[in-house]
Order: structure tokens, then sequence, then C-alpha cells
């Protein structure tokens, strides 16, 4: 019992730090310019396929397991 309680607190805490790394992410390309190895392009592409894809897994657990 005691490790289904810590998934859900872990996987609640990331999912609360990819909202705001994919913010953070969103904030650069809106505002700064891309760089050699740091396009547009980079940060859009980590934040769908990192970060959404992970912040959707753990829903998925979430939802599975309440």
């Amino acid at each position: 019992m005691s490790d289904r309680k810590h998934m859900k607190k872990v996987r609640e805490k990331r999912i609360a730090g990819l909202a705001i790394q994919i913010k953070k992410h969103e904030a650069k390309i809106k505002n700064e310019q891309g760089e050699k190895d740091t396009t547009h392009a980079y940060w859009q592409k980590e934040i769908d396929e990192k970060f959404g894809r992970q912040k959707e897994e753990d829903e998925e657990y979430l939802d599975e397991h309440e």
C-alpha cells in the first residue's frame, strides 16, 4: 500500500515539475532567439516528445490507480 502512495506522490510532483518546464520552454520560444544547438524547433520538440509524453503517461497512471 505504501508503494502506491509513494508512486502517486512522485508522479504528482513530476507532473507539476513538467508543467513548469513546459512553461519555461514556451517562454524561451517567445522571448529568445535560437542559437546553433538550441533553436525554437528544438525547444518545441522537447515539449512535444519529452515533457508532453511523460506528462501523459503519469496522468494515465494516476487515472488508472485512483
